[in-house]
């Protein structure tokens, strides 16, 4: 492979802006140093006399250049990190480069923020950005793009990267996903290429099934959403969008609004801290709530989702599945909770410790999260009963879904013991 195509010149400096609810302005510029092989950022002059906390932990908004460690992302900054794809996206990205005999490996990671451009996830904005051309189809064929999906997945050279690639939006994980707009009134469908939606269309995102998913994953999601959000976890809009050959969960994006984008920041990239690694535990996640929203609402709304993804054993719970929403004034809160589904998470443990134990936590440990978050005794036995009462009604929240008995059975035995 050759790093000489035209176009393909390595980005050596960005721009970075902020596109907060329909406003765009300047953040400042980001360098690479080949040398060090690490990434410089300074914020513009204009922001700093109108600072907003987009990262207060650890880019304060300050004078001067700051230096991004070496790790845990490789030379970049938290902050930058949450905006490039990783999993399915970066995948995408990568095979499409491959496809036009470019060595991937030789990206730094300014020319993946510039391939992720004005498009990606959140409010952050890169420029100049690199494109490969949109498509102009708007249609949306959901059973093909979920063959192309699988295809790529198995490595088939003739799966169509191009238009997956134009329409993942940014979006991270391992789950193949696109996003839409979607017409809740008529159910249409149309592709989110990054310009203003049609009248009438909201921005959602749609996954389909990884190789490594069970076959009925679509409904199990949903079905999880619905027991999340009886349990008192706040979760987004959800929806099972059927076709002639399939089911596929829908999810209303929560970086978007009618006003426009919002600032999005995971605990990753706030602590700079690697979600591949326990590199945190959720004494720590609720800390971050307290000092970042200064709102006791929103450290049990924390600690409700950490009883839920114990009791409904959703252990892939790593520091890029939390994240906060900052508001036009600099306020923060969490943001709608996302990928809730059944994960027995690497070597059968949380990725986030509950009181010290990842494998088997017991009401003694989430009890001792508590006392240590000074969440009163009485208020967290009662999210424990909820969430409890919520998981005990799995085989409703699964019926409503359409799960199949059989599957709906499995996972009952794994989270109620019922035989």
């Amino acid at each position: 492979m050759t790093s000489g195509l035209p176009g393909f010149e390595s980005i050596r400096k960005l721009t970075v802006q902020l596109d907060l609810c329909g406003k765009v302005f300047d953040v400042g510029t980001l360098a690479w140093d080949r040398e060090e092989r690490r990434v410089y950022f300074e914020y513009a002059r204009d922001f700093l006399a109108r600072p907003l906390p987009l990262s207060p932990f650890k880019l304060a908004v300050s004078e001067g250049a700051k230096a991004a460690p070496y790790q845990p992302f490789g030379g970049l900054h938290g902050m930058f990190n949450d905006s490039i794809p990783d999993g399915w996206g970066r995948l995408l990205l990568d095979r499409r480069l491959q496809k036009l005999n470019y060595d991937f490996r030789l990206l730094t990671p300014l020319d993946r923020l510039a391939h992720v451009g004005t498009g990606g996830m959140g409010a952050l904005r890169y420029q100049p950005a690199k494109t490969f051309g949109k498509s102009n189809e708007r249609g949306i064929d959901l059973d093909w793009l979920a063959q192309q999906a699988t295809a790529v997945q198995e490595q088939v050279d003739e799966a169509d990267v191009d238009r997956l690639q134009d329409i993942q939006g940014g979006s991270a994980g391992v789950r193949p996903k696109i996003v839409v707009g979607l017409n809740s009134k008529t159910g249409k469908l149309v592709a989110d290429t990054g310009m203003v939606l049609p009248e009438g269309f909201d921005a959602w995102l749609i996954k389909f099934k990884a190789n490594v998913d069970p076959a009925e994953i679509g409904m199990e999601e949903y079905a999880y959403s619905l027991m999340a959000r009886a349990a008192g976890v706040d979760v987004p809009d959800t929806r099972l969008i059927s076709t002639g050959n399939g089911k596929y969960f829908a999810v209303r994006r929560f970086d978007r609004t009618p006003e426009g984008s919002v600032h999005i920041q995971t605990a990753s990239g706030l602590l700079e801290a690697d979600h591949r690694a326990p590199a945190i535990d959720y004494d720590t996640l609720l800390k971050v709530t307290r000092l970042l929203t200064r709102d006791e609402r929103n450290v049990q709304q924390m600690f409700v989702r950490m009883v839920f993804n114990v009791l409904a054993r959703n252990r892939d719970d790593h520091s890029k599945n939390h994240a906060f929403l900052m508001a036009a004034d600099g306020t923060w809160r969490p943001t709608p909770a996302y990928d809730l589904t059944l994960s027995e998470g690497p070597a059968g443990e949380h990725n986030l410790a509950i009181g010290g134990e990842g494998r088997n936590p017991t009401e003694k440990n989430i009890m001792a999260v508590a006392e240590r978050a000074s969440i009163p005794k009485a208020d967290a036995r009662q999210i424990l009963e909820q969430v409890r009462a919520a998981v005990d009604k799995w085989p409703d929240h699964a019926e409503q879904a359409g799960l199949s008995i059989k599957r709906a059975a499995e996972i009952d035995r794994l989270l109620n013991k019922r035989s």
